[in-house]
């Protein structure tokens, strides 16, 4: 997985990795402080690939992002069809 779009992302909201820090204490709602998340911030923003998922989420969340997954479909699933005559 690439940073840049991590980063890019950070330079538009105009964020350091602190203020970053900053959100992750909130979400995770600990109390540490963003102290405490620093170094996790700016491993993350050097290296997404070496993260662990959760904190992946987390800072997407903080960045106010969202993830999404698109699975390719298998099979077809019909839910409460009607059947419509034209005449």
């Amino acid at each position: 997985m690439d940073a840049k779009p991590f980063n890019d992302r950070l330079k538009d909201l105009g964020w350091s990795p602190y203020r970053l820090a900053q959100e992750l204490d909130k979400i995770r709602q600990t109390e540490k402080g963003a102290g405490n998340y620093t170094s996790t911030v700016v491993k993350f923003l050097e290296n997404p690939n070496s993260s662990r998922t959760m904190t992946f989420l987390d800072l997407v969340t903080a960045m106010d992002g969202e993830i999404v997954i698109r699975w390719k479909v298998k099979k077809e699933v019909t839910v409460d069809c009607k059947e419509v005559k034209i005449n």
